[in-house]
């Protein structure tokens, strides 16, 4: 047992180091979008169109990853992650064509379906099985959130002036990162979770194919379980919804100002100053969520979308330029704010009322979802802008958005965010995954 939580205590301490440098590319994405279109001489529609590949490649990922992970284990499935996504980065680098890109995201899929079904896992389980689990795990996903928007706040001023003496270096140094990421991933221990020696012998044993039909089936029983719960079900919509939001934006922030002039080097310490007020505001998730209740996925659904439409009319308008950027500015605020503690609130309701082996598949179901619509809605976005620009782009994505997203919210207003008394029994009972 004391064995036990000091493998707890040392994962924990690891973990805020580690989500600092690997819960994104660090000194990328402020240049990524000039690097890639004025430094490589592709198109705002290309890369839009190759980034696209990426959710749609998770889905394909899925399945072979979360057996791999239940036939190892989850720090292995860190490891590759990693290595996968420093792998990406070299194509970016040597990126010539679409076509290059493409690649790279491929591998990027790979790299980030593997991290994402390992992350918040390895951290759940290293806690003690206490009533306050998923408060402390909220704590601890919330802090070390911050730590990382501290980071990326810098990283992105770095990246901004650095780009300027050359585009290569800060795609070097976030290669960098990536690689204290892998060494990081090394050094997490595996929680055992009341597996026997043969139970372990026996896993070892048993081929793919096997495995695969295991999981074929495991899976099918998930779904059964998962979409019973209409609570659970709406999440992952919602989910799939908002992140494909925030998928598209990366690209669509930075051709935005582009369009409105900002030189690189102002471009890195806006998004430095939006890295903070997201790192500030992911630090006291605890605090919002205990003041919002279960109206904080609606708010954040409705102004993030409206946040969407009023940067791009600020444009279309042709409001004077000081106002025009204000207000773009503004919205781009509105964004950083709900994105920070996001992550955490649905990590935490996604993660509620369920078992270890039982959240991996939910994570599973939740990706899988999430890679099919971030798919479809890159696509739209990639299509849109061959035709108009990313203003017009942004007004109509916006407004579609949020019908999408309060007719979601209308059904969630009495199955989401509730007390565990307040549930149907069976929406949060599970049984566990045979």
């Amino acid at each position: 047992m004391l064995e036990t939580k000091n493998l707890e205590k040392n994962n924990i301490k690891i973990y805020y180091i580690y989500k600092t440098f690997s819960w994104d590319l660090l000194f990328y994405y402020a240049i990524s979008f000039m690097f890639l279109t004025n430094y490589k001489g592709l198109t705002a529609a290309q890369v839009v169109f190759a980034d696209s590949f990426f959710p749609i490649f998770k889905i394909l990922f899925q399945i072979p990853c979360t057996i791999l992970i239940e036939k190892f284990e989850k720090k292995t499935g860190l490891i590759v992650g990693n290595t996968l996504l420093a792998i990406y980065i070299l194509f970016v680098l040597g990126c010539k064509n679409m076509y290059t890109l493409i690649i790279g995201n491929i591998f990027m899929a790979l790299a980030f379906v593997l991290k994402n079904l390992c992350e918040s896992n390895i951290l759940y389980d290293s806690l003690l099985n206490t009533r306050n689990k998923g408060k402390l795990f909220s704590k601890i996903e919330g802090k070390s959130s911050a730590m990382y928007y501290f980071f990326e706040a810098f990283s992105c001023v770095a990246s901004g002036f650095l780009y300027i003496i050359n585009p290569n270096i800060p795609i070097i140094i976030c290669l960098l990162c990536v690689i204290i990421s892998i060494i990081l991933s090394y050094l997490f221990k595996t929680i055992p979770i009341n597996v026997t020696n043969e139970n372990k012998e026996q896993l070892a044993n048993i081929s793919i194919i096997k495995i695969l039909k295991t999981y074929t089936r495991h899976l099918k029983n998930a779904f059964k379980y998962i979409f019973s719960s209409s609570r659970l079900r709406l999440l992952i919509y919602f989910n799939a919804i908002f992140i494909s939001l925030i998928s598209l934006l990366t690209s669509y922030r930075r051709s935005l100002l582009l369009d409105i002039n900002i030189s690189a080097q102002n471009i890195g310490i806006i998004f430095s100053v939006l890295g903070l007020i997201s790192g500030i505001f992911s630090s006291i998730t605890p605090q919002l969520h205990k003041i919002f209740k279960n109206k904080a996925l609606t708010y954040m659904g409705l102004y993030f979308s409206l946040s969407i439409v009023i940067s791009g009319l600020a444009v279309v308008l042709n409001f004077p330029y000081s106002i025009c950027l204000l207000i773009v500015l503004l919205a781009q605020t509105i964004q950083y704010i709900i994105k920070g503690p996001y992550y955490t609130l649905i990590r935490q309701y996604l993660s509620s009322f369920a078992s270890s082996k039982l959240r991996l598949h939910i994570v599973s179901a939740s990706t899988l979802i999430e890679g099919l619509v971030s798919g479809i809605v890159s696509l739209v976005g990639a299509y849109l802008l061959t035709f108009t620009s990313t203003a017009y782009a942004s007004i109509i994505i916006g407004i579609i958005s949020l019908f999408i997203l309060a007719i979601l919210l209308i059904y969630m207003k009495d199955k989401v965010g509730l007390k565990p008394e307040e549930y149907n029994p069976k929406e949060i009972n599970f049984k566990e995954i045979e």
